[in-house]
């Protein structure tokens, strides 16, 4: 096999992948790296396979091998991955050190706050990972308001309004993410905020308040909203988090005929024709009036449901085999990040 072979059962190995296949997509990356072994970045895409397989050592070792790599975005993958592993097994010093390593290279770096005194100079908390992980971690930002700092919160422009109105405590400012200049501010990764405050997560994981204000229900609350589906902009974790509503409604043991389900994923026609259900608009301020209606909602590990969780509600997830690092660190627990939330594995 030459290079130009190699590649293509590399990239052959990631569709696989994407497909939630991590078997196959394990042999063929093996075989990849065996004929191209200065490609490390295979050993990020093996040590994924791997870790989705139950095989944390094994991803381990890939890892380690792949930190060794001359590219800088192959070096910043691997020490994210294997941070996040660390945290996987509880081992924070190790996690938190490793993933703090993911900006590698940065200017930006410069001017990440270490946790110095502001001296009453604004912090600018920007969120570095997914739309519900802003959901799930802005609670960080509480202690230091508490405090009397001035946070400014950056998210995804399809969230600033909900953060603005709607969070149950306030924010200095809330803005789009695209507009900060990281240089020329003093800011923080959301995700290196954490070990800041929280080193063990161990008051994260014991939260016990609203993150958002109540909002006034239009029924009688009798509804059970689902969302089935994870970010299909992650095609690494999509598949491999996502189910189907009848799955979801068997899992969780709830009969659909005599039950109103309403949809809360905005996304997959084919499947709300499917059910005869009403897909619902692209909006988050929408979708926690709708989650405002509800008794329960069943969810995958995706946004809503740290949506849905931080309203109050009572959510069931259903997590893959392999669940993220977070909720590895919180099954069988009591509380469990949210006080009412229910965890139950595939």
């Amino acid at each position: 096999m030459n290079i130009e072979a190699a590649a293509t059962a590399n990239q052959n190995g990631l569709e696989l992948f994407a497909a939630a296949d991590p078997d196959k997509a394990t042999d063929l990356l093996k075989k990849a790296y065996r004929h191209w072994a200065d490609e490390k970045g295979i050993l990020v895409n093996l040590g994924l396979a791997l870790m989705q397989q139950g095989y944390p050592d094994k991803a381990e070792h890939c890892y380690k091998l792949a930190i060794s790599s001359t590219e800088l975005r192959t070096r910043r993958s691997a020490r994210k991955n294997l941070g996040f592993l660390h945290l996987w097994r509880g081992e924070w010093q190790a996690g938190w050190h490793l993933h703090g390593k993911r900006f590698e290279g940065e200017k930006f770096l410069e001017s990440q706050w270490q946790g110095e005194p502001l001296n009453k100079h604004p912090l600018v908390v920007w969120n570095d990972v997914g739309m519900g992980d802003a959901f799930h971690f802005v609670r960080y930002t509480l202690p230091l308001i508490d405090r009397g700092e001035k946070i400014i919160f950056a998210v995804h422009k399809s969230q600033v309004s909900l953060f603005k109105d709607q969070l149950a405590w306030p924010l200095h400012k809330v803005v789009d993410r695209e507009t900060i200049d990281l240089e020329t501010c003093i800011h923080i990764p959301l995700m290196s905020l954490i070990p800041l405050l929280d080193h063990s997560t161990e008051w994260g994981r014991k939260w016990d308040k609203r993150t958002w204000k109540p909002i006034s229900a239009n029924s009688s609350q009798g509804q059970i909203g689902i969302c089935w589906a994870s970010n299909p902009g992650d095609p690494s974790m999509h598949n491999y988090k996502s189910s189907s509503p009848e799955e979801l409604l068997d899992v969780f043991k709830i009969d659909q005929a005599a039950t109103e389900i309403i949809s809360l994923q905005t996304d997959e026609p084919d499947v709300h024709k499917r059910m005869g259900l009403l897909q619902p608009k692209l909006c988050w301020l929408e979708t926690l009036k709708q989650i405002s209606n509800c008794k329960l909602i069943l969810s995958v590990d995706t946004a809503v449901a740290h949506l849905a969780a931080g309203a109050n509600k009572p959510v069931k997830m259903l997590l893959p085999k392999i669940p993220d690092w977070r909720w590895q660190q919180a099954l069988g627990a009591k509380p469990c990040w949210y006080p009412n939330l229910i965890l139950k594995e595939r």
